[in-house]
Protein backbone atom coordinates (compact mmCIF):
# COMPACT_ATOMS: atom_id res chain seq x y z
CA UNK A 1 0.00 0.00 0.00
CA UNK A 2 1.35 3.71 -0.72
CA UNK A 3 0.87 4.92 2.83
CA UNK A 4 2.36 1.60 4.36
CA UNK A 5 5.61 1.51 5.82
CA UNK A 6 8.32 1.24 2.85
CA UNK A 7 10.94 -0.87 5.11
CA UNK A 8 8.26 -3.51 5.66
CA UNK A 9 8.83 -6.82 3.43
CA UNK A 10 6.34 -7.30 0.47
CA UNK A 11 3.75 -9.63 1.09
CA UNK A 12 4.56 -13.07 -0.34
CA UNK A 13 2.75 -14.58 -3.49
CA UNK A 14 4.40 -17.26 -4.33
CA UNK A 15 6.65 -19.95 -2.45
CA UNK A 16 9.78 -18.76 -2.85
CA UNK A 17 8.66 -15.27 -1.58
CA UNK A 18 6.83 -17.06 1.43
CA UNK A 19 10.19 -18.04 2.64
CA UNK A 20 11.78 -14.67 1.66
CA UNK A 21 9.39 -13.26 3.44
CA UNK A 22 9.94 -15.24 6.88
CA UNK A 23 13.83 -14.63 6.85
CA UNK A 24 13.29 -10.90 5.74
CA UNK A 25 10.77 -10.94 9.16
CA UNK A 26 13.36 -12.70 11.32
CA UNK A 27 16.85 -11.64 10.01
CA UNK A 28 16.95 -8.43 12.98
CA UNK A 29 16.71 -11.03 15.85
CA UNK A 30 18.65 -14.05 13.83
CA UNK A 31 21.85 -12.22 11.74
CA UNK A 32 23.35 -9.03 12.44
CA UNK A 33 23.83 -8.73 8.74
CA UNK A 34 21.22 -8.75 5.53
CA UNK A 35 21.60 -12.22 3.88
CA UNK A 36 21.42 -13.06 0.48
CA UNK A 37 18.25 -15.31 0.04
CA UNK A 38 19.41 -18.51 -2.34
CA UNK A 39 17.09 -18.98 -5.01
CA UNK A 40 15.16 -22.32 -3.74
CA UNK A 41 16.35 -25.78 -5.80
CA UNK A 42 14.17 -28.28 -6.81
CA UNK A 43 14.04 -30.33 -4.07
CA UNK A 44 13.62 -28.33 -1.24
CA UNK A 45 10.39 -26.99 -3.48
CA UNK A 46 8.99 -30.13 -3.77
CA UNK A 47 9.89 -30.66 -0.22
CA UNK A 48 7.63 -27.69 1.20
CA UNK A 49 4.79 -28.39 -1.58
CA UNK A 50 4.64 -32.04 -0.20
CA UNK A 51 4.48 -30.86 3.20
CA UNK A 52 2.10 -28.34 2.40
CA UNK A 53 -0.23 -30.51 0.60
CA UNK A 54 -0.16 -33.06 3.26
CA UNK A 55 -1.58 -30.25 5.21
CA UNK A 56 -4.79 -29.54 2.85
CA UNK A 57 -8.24 -30.82 3.80
CA UNK A 58 -10.70 -32.32 1.77
CA UNK A 59 -13.95 -30.31 2.82
CA UNK A 60 -16.15 -32.43 0.99
CA UNK A 61 -14.82 -35.37 2.48
CA UNK A 62 -14.45 -34.13 5.93
CA UNK A 63 -18.13 -33.63 5.96
CA UNK A 64 -19.13 -36.90 4.12
CA UNK A 65 -17.23 -38.34 6.88
CA UNK A 66 -19.37 -36.43 9.42
CA UNK A 67 -22.62 -36.49 8.18
CA UNK A 68 -22.23 -40.32 8.40
CA UNK A 69 -21.49 -40.43 11.91
CA UNK A 70 -24.31 -38.22 12.68
CA UNK A 71 -26.78 -40.22 10.85
CA UNK A 72 -25.46 -43.67 11.98
CA UNK A 73 -27.61 -44.69 15.21
CA UNK A 74 -24.33 -46.48 16.73
CA UNK A 75 -22.22 -43.37 17.01
CA UNK A 76 -21.52 -42.50 20.62
CA UNK A 77 -23.71 -39.55 21.36
CA UNK A 78 -20.23 -37.39 22.63
CA UNK A 79 -18.92 -38.56 19.03
CA UNK A 80 -22.18 -37.05 17.40
CA UNK A 81 -21.46 -33.66 19.42
CA UNK A 82 -17.82 -33.79 18.01
CA UNK A 83 -18.99 -34.37 14.22
CA UNK A 84 -21.21 -31.59 14.49
CA UNK A 85 -18.08 -29.15 15.82
CA UNK A 86 -16.72 -30.34 12.85
CA UNK A 87 -19.27 -29.42 10.58
CA UNK A 88 -19.82 -26.07 12.29
CA UNK A 89 -16.16 -25.30 11.45
CA UNK A 90 -16.10 -25.55 7.84
CA UNK A 91 -19.51 -23.74 7.38
CA UNK A 92 -18.25 -20.71 8.21
CA UNK A 93 -17.63 -20.14 4.76
CA UNK A 94 -20.57 -19.36 2.83
CA UNK A 95 -20.35 -21.06 0.26
CA UNK A 96 -19.28 -24.09 2.42
CA UNK A 97 -22.95 -23.87 3.96
CA UNK A 98 -24.68 -23.76 0.31
CA UNK A 99 -22.49 -26.62 -0.73
CA UNK A 100 -23.45 -28.69 2.97
CA UNK A 101 -27.30 -28.54 1.48
CA UNK A 102 -26.16 -29.42 -2.10
CA UNK A 103 -24.35 -32.73 -0.43
CA UNK A 104 -27.57 -33.52 1.92
CA UNK A 105 -26.42 -32.06 4.95
CA UNK A 106 -29.77 -30.67 6.49
CA UNK A 107 -31.17 -34.68 6.71
CA UNK A 108 -28.93 -34.48 9.72
CA UNK A 109 -30.71 -31.14 10.94
CA UNK A 110 -33.83 -32.50 12.42
CA UNK A 111 -32.58 -35.60 14.15
CA UNK A 112 -30.29 -33.61 15.93
CA UNK A 113 -33.00 -31.38 17.42
CA UNK A 114 -34.97 -34.25 18.63
CA UNK A 115 -31.88 -35.78 20.15
CA UNK A 116 -31.89 -36.92 23.72
CA UNK A 117 -28.25 -35.83 24.09
CA UNK A 118 -28.37 -32.30 25.52
CA UNK A 119 -24.64 -31.57 23.43
CA UNK A 120 -26.16 -32.70 20.06
CA UNK A 121 -29.30 -30.36 20.34
CA UNK A 122 -27.18 -27.45 21.47
CA UNK A 123 -24.42 -28.00 18.15
CA UNK A 124 -27.63 -28.99 16.15
CA UNK A 125 -28.68 -25.27 16.88
CA UNK A 126 -25.17 -23.69 16.97
CA UNK A 127 -25.25 -25.03 13.27
CA UNK A 128 -28.76 -23.93 11.87
CA UNK A 129 -27.36 -20.34 13.37
CA UNK A 130 -23.97 -20.55 11.59
CA UNK A 131 -25.86 -21.86 8.43
CA UNK A 132 -28.63 -18.78 8.01
CA UNK A 133 -26.70 -16.24 9.64
CA UNK A 134 -27.42 -13.35 6.74
CA UNK A 135 -27.66 -16.40 4.05
CA UNK A 136 -30.96 -15.96 2.47
CA UNK A 137 -30.36 -19.53 0.27
CA UNK A 138 -30.04 -21.75 3.60
CA UNK A 139 -32.65 -19.73 5.46
CA UNK A 140 -35.02 -20.65 2.40
CA UNK A 141 -34.42 -23.91 2.66
CA UNK A 142 -33.98 -24.42 6.25
CA UNK A 143 -37.62 -22.82 6.21
CA UNK A 144 -38.52 -25.50 3.48
CA UNK A 145 -37.22 -28.12 6.44
CA UNK A 146 -39.91 -27.15 8.87
CA UNK A 147 -37.48 -26.15 11.27
CA UNK A 148 -38.83 -23.25 12.99
CA UNK A 149 -41.78 -25.01 14.67
CA UNK A 150 -38.75 -27.16 16.54
CA UNK A 151 -36.74 -24.34 17.20
CA UNK A 152 -40.10 -22.56 19.00
CA UNK A 153 -40.80 -25.97 20.94
CA UNK A 154 -37.25 -25.71 22.19
CA UNK A 155 -37.30 -22.65 24.15
CA UNK A 156 -39.17 -24.33 26.42
CA UNK A 157 -36.43 -26.84 27.16
CA UNK A 158 -33.65 -26.38 29.54
CA UNK A 159 -31.60 -23.15 29.76
CA UNK A 160 -28.98 -23.43 27.59
CA UNK A 161 -30.88 -25.23 24.42
CA UNK A 162 -33.39 -22.56 25.02
CA UNK A 163 -30.49 -19.55 24.54
CA UNK A 164 -29.30 -21.16 21.78
CA UNK A 165 -32.48 -22.11 19.97
CA UNK A 166 -33.32 -18.25 20.19
CA UNK A 167 -29.96 -17.56 18.50
CA UNK A 168 -31.02 -19.82 15.62
CA UNK A 169 -34.12 -18.34 15.40
CA UNK A 170 -32.76 -14.83 14.60
CA UNK A 171 -30.83 -15.44 12.31
CA UNK A 172 -33.45 -17.24 10.55
CA UNK A 173 -36.03 -14.36 11.00
CA UNK A 174 -33.54 -11.47 10.34
CA UNK A 175 -33.44 -9.80 7.08
CA UNK A 176 -35.15 -13.15 5.52
CA UNK A 177 -38.71 -12.16 5.33
CA UNK A 178 -40.50 -14.63 4.58
CA UNK A 179 -38.86 -16.46 7.80
CA UNK A 180 -39.82 -13.80 9.70
CA UNK A 181 -43.77 -13.92 8.35
CA UNK A 182 -43.46 -17.61 9.21
CA UNK A 183 -42.69 -16.68 12.36
CA UNK A 184 -45.27 -14.52 12.83
CA UNK A 185 -47.85 -16.96 11.54
CA UNK A 186 -47.60 -19.60 14.19
CA UNK A 187 -47.35 -16.71 17.02
CA UNK A 188 -43.69 -16.15 17.31
CA UNK A 189 -43.88 -12.31 18.56
CA UNK A 190 -46.09 -14.08 21.46
CA UNK A 191 -43.15 -16.56 22.21
CA UNK A 192 -40.87 -13.99 22.37
CA UNK A 193 -42.91 -11.62 24.90
CA UNK A 194 -42.87 -14.63 27.25
CA UNK A 195 -38.90 -14.81 26.62
CA UNK A 196 -38.59 -10.99 27.82
CA UNK A 197 -39.89 -12.25 31.10
CA UNK A 198 -38.15 -15.00 31.99
CA UNK A 199 -35.67 -15.56 35.01
CA UNK A 200 -33.22 -16.88 32.20
CA UNK A 201 -31.18 -13.46 31.78
CA UNK A 202 -28.88 -15.14 28.55
CA UNK A 203 -32.63 -15.80 26.77
CA UNK A 204 -33.88 -12.13 27.91
CA UNK A 205 -30.67 -10.39 26.68
CA UNK A 206 -30.97 -12.37 23.22
CA UNK A 207 -35.28 -11.63 23.20
CA UNK A 208 -34.47 -8.23 23.55
CA UNK A 209 -32.41 -7.80 20.47
CA UNK A 210 -34.46 -9.73 18.42
CA UNK A 211 -37.26 -7.73 19.27
CA UNK A 212 -35.29 -4.51 18.69
CA UNK A 213 -33.84 -5.28 15.82
CA UNK A 214 -37.69 -6.70 14.65
CA UNK A 215 -38.89 -3.38 15.63
CA UNK A 216 -36.38 -1.25 14.15
CA UNK A 217 -36.66 -2.79 10.92
CA UNK A 218 -40.30 -3.38 11.01
CA UNK A 219 -42.61 -0.67 12.29
CA UNK A 220 -45.45 -2.96 11.79
CA UNK A 221 -43.95 -5.49 13.95
CA UNK A 222 -43.56 -3.09 16.68
CA UNK A 223 -47.04 -2.04 16.77
CA UNK A 224 -48.14 -5.43 16.26
CA UNK A 225 -45.68 -6.32 19.61
CA UNK A 226 -48.04 -3.37 21.07
CA UNK A 227 -51.18 -4.72 20.18
CA UNK A 228 -50.33 -7.61 22.06
CA UNK A 229 -50.22 -5.72 25.12
CA UNK A 230 -46.29 -5.60 25.19
CA UNK A 231 -45.99 -2.36 27.04
CA UNK A 232 -48.25 -3.37 29.49
CA UNK A 233 -46.17 -6.61 30.47
CA UNK A 234 -42.88 -5.68 30.00
CA UNK A 235 -43.74 -2.57 32.36
CA UNK A 236 -44.85 -5.05 35.01
CA UNK A 237 -41.34 -6.40 34.67
CA UNK A 238 -39.87 -2.60 35.77
CA UNK A 239 -39.28 -2.93 39.54
CA UNK A 240 -36.98 -0.33 40.68
CA UNK A 241 -33.61 -1.71 42.76
CA UNK A 242 -30.90 0.10 44.20
CA UNK A 243 -28.16 -1.93 41.97
CA UNK A 244 -27.52 -3.04 38.68
CA UNK A 245 -30.33 -5.40 37.51
CA UNK A 246 -30.01 -6.90 34.05
CA UNK A 247 -33.97 -7.64 34.01
CA UNK A 248 -34.53 -4.20 34.79
CA UNK A 249 -32.08 -3.02 32.19
CA UNK A 250 -33.19 -5.47 29.60
CA UNK A 251 -37.31 -4.17 30.21
CA UNK A 252 -35.90 -0.46 29.87
CA UNK A 253 -33.91 -1.24 26.79
CA UNK A 254 -37.55 -2.99 25.55
CA UNK A 255 -39.55 -0.02 26.40
CA UNK A 256 -37.13 2.17 24.36
CA UNK A 257 -37.79 0.48 21.44
CA UNK A 258 -41.79 0.10 21.79
CA UNK A 259 -41.80 4.33 22.54
CA UNK A 260 -40.59 4.84 19.16
CA UNK A 261 -43.78 5.17 18.32
CA UNK A 262 -47.04 7.06 19.66
CA UNK A 263 -49.07 4.43 20.34
CA UNK A 264 -46.35 2.79 22.45
CA UNK A 265 -45.82 6.38 24.48
CA UNK A 266 -49.97 6.36 24.78
CA UNK A 267 -49.83 2.96 26.50
CA UNK A 268 -46.77 4.28 28.78
CA UNK A 269 -48.90 6.84 29.94
CA UNK A 270 -51.56 4.80 31.53
CA UNK A 271 -51.75 5.85 35.42
CA UNK A 272 -52.61 2.89 35.61
CA UNK A 273 -49.22 1.15 34.89
CA UNK A 274 -47.78 3.54 37.25
CA UNK A 275 -44.58 3.43 35.48
CA UNK A 276 -43.58 7.43 36.13
CA UNK A 277 -43.34 6.75 39.80
CA UNK A 278 -41.14 3.37 38.92
CA UNK A 279 -39.23 5.49 36.52
CA UNK A 280 -38.41 8.23 39.49
CA UNK A 281 -37.67 5.68 41.86
CA UNK A 282 -35.14 4.13 39.68
CA UNK A 283 -33.66 7.44 39.18
CA UNK A 284 -33.56 7.89 42.87
CA UNK A 285 -31.84 4.81 43.73
CA UNK A 286 -29.41 4.92 40.88
CA UNK A 287 -27.98 8.25 39.73
CA UNK A 288 -24.95 8.61 40.52
CA UNK A 289 -23.85 5.07 40.18
CA UNK A 290 -21.31 4.03 37.33
CA UNK A 291 -22.67 0.26 36.76
CA UNK A 292 -26.19 1.44 36.43
CA UNK A 293 -25.09 4.18 33.68
CA UNK A 294 -27.30 2.89 30.67
CA UNK A 295 -30.58 1.67 32.73
CA UNK A 296 -30.22 4.89 33.77
CA UNK A 297 -30.37 6.55 30.81
CA UNK A 298 -33.08 4.69 29.41
CA UNK A 299 -34.74 6.02 32.24
CA UNK A 300 -34.26 9.07 31.51
CA UNK A 301 -35.32 9.00 27.91
CA UNK A 302 -38.22 7.07 29.10
CA UNK A 303 -39.28 10.49 31.29
CA UNK A 304 -38.35 12.29 28.65
CA UNK A 305 -40.73 10.78 26.22
CA UNK A 306 -43.12 9.71 27.97
CA UNK A 307 -44.18 12.57 30.75
CA UNK A 308 -42.23 15.83 29.89
CA UNK A 309 -42.57 15.85 26.13
CA UNK A 310 -46.02 16.91 24.79
CA UNK A 311 -46.65 14.33 22.30
CA UNK A 312 -49.34 14.79 19.39
CA UNK A 313 -52.40 12.76 19.37
CA UNK A 314 -51.19 10.27 21.95
CA UNK A 315 -53.50 11.62 24.69
CA UNK A 316 -56.79 11.02 22.04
Amino acid sequence: MSDGDPNQPRQPRNLQGLLKFAMEATQAEDAPDPAQIPPMDDERRQFLENALRSLTVDVVQEIEKAMKALLDRETPEEDKAEAIDVVIDFVQDIDTANDFFKLGGFTIINPGLVSANVEVRIGTLRLIAELSQNNPFCQKHLLEADVLPKLVELLSDEQSVANQAMHAISCMVRNFEPCLAAFIDMGGLECLLGCIQTDNEKLRIKTSFLMSNLCSEFAPVRDEFIKLNAVERVVASVNPTGKFDPKLETALSTLNVLTESREGVRRCQDSGLGLKSKLEAILRLNANKEECLEQVEYTKTLIKRCFLEKVTDTDR
